[in-house]
C-alpha cells in the first residue's frame, strides 16, 4: 500500500516542493570535474537524499545517470520507488559479503559511465557515521570518490534514524562537492564528512551529533 497507493499520492507536492527552493549548486569547476571524470561514486549520508534530489538534474543533463545503492528492505524500496520519480536509478543489495550481485551490477553501471551513490551510514546506521563497506565498493570499481553534503534552511525533521530533514518550499539549500582519495581510511572520510557537513551548517547532522 504504501509502495503502490500512498508514495504515488506524495510525490506529487514533493515535486512541487523541490521546484521552490533556491538552489545554490556547486562550483562550476566541481561540477564539470565530476561530470568528465570516468569512473564516479559519490558519498553522502542516509538523511541528506530529500535535498539531493533538488540537484539530480545536474547529471541528467549532462547526459549520465544516477544509480544509487541500497538494500532490498522495506525502506529501501519505498526509497527506490521516490527516487525513480526523479529519474534516479537504483541497484538492491543485501548488507555484508554474501550477497556479491548487487555490488557486482552497482560495479558495472560505474564502469559504463553512470554516477554511483553511496549512503555511508546505510543502512542501518548509525546516522551519519561512515561505514568501511562504502569505501570497499569504490575501490572495487576503481572509482574516483567525491563527498556530496547538503544543507538546507527551514525544514521539517523526520523522527527516521537517519535524521532526515525536508526543506520547507522556498528554502535555500546548498551542495558541496570535494574530491577524497580512495587510498584513506573510513576514520579519515568521516572526519571529512563531518568537517564539510558542519561548514555547512548542515540540519542532518546537527540532528545526529550536536543536539546538546
Amino acid at each position: 500500500m504504501l509502495e503502490k497507493i500512498l508514495l504515488p499520492i506524495a510525490i506529487v507536492p514533493l515535486r512541487l516542493i523541490v521546484r521552490t527552493w533556491r538552489l545554490d549548486p556547486p562550483s562550476t569547476e566541481s561540477q564539470a570535474e565530476v561530470i568528465n571524470c570516468p569512473r564516479v561514486v559519490l558519498f553522502t549520508y542516509h538523511g541528506m537524499f530529500l535535498q539531493l534530489l533538488a540537484y539530480a538534474h545536474l547529471v541528467n543533463n549532462a547526459g549520465r545517470r544516477l544509480v544509487v545503492m541500497l538494500t532490498p528492505s522495506l525502506d529501501g524500496r519505498l526509497l527506490a520507488a521516490m527516487l525513480s520519480h526523479f529519474d534516479i536509478d537504483s541497484v538492491m543489495a543485501s548488507p555484508g559479503d554474501r550477497d556479491v550481485r548487487g555490488a557486482l551490477e552497482f560495479t558495472r553501471r560505474i564502469e559504463a559511465g553512470d554516477l554511483g551513490l553511496i549512503a555511508v551510514d546505510g543502512p542501518r546506521g548509525p546516522a551519519c557515521v561512515a561505514q568501511p563497506r562504502a569505501l570497499e565498493l569504490a575501490r572495487t570499481a576503481d572509482a574516483q570518490i567525491y563527498l556530496t553534503i547538503t544543507s538546507a534552511g527551514r525544514g521539517i525533521r523526520f523522527g527516521s534514524w537517519d535524521c532526515s530533514y525536508l526543506p520547507l518550499p522556498f528554502a535555500r539549500t546548498a551542495l558541496h562537492i570535494e574530491k577524497f582519495p580512495a587510498s584513506a581510511g573510513s576514520e579519515a572520510l568521516q572526519a571529512a564528512m563531518l568537517r564539510s557537513a558542519r561548514d555547512l551548517q548542515s540540519p542532518v547532522v546537527a540532528a545526529a551529533f550536536d543536539r546538546t
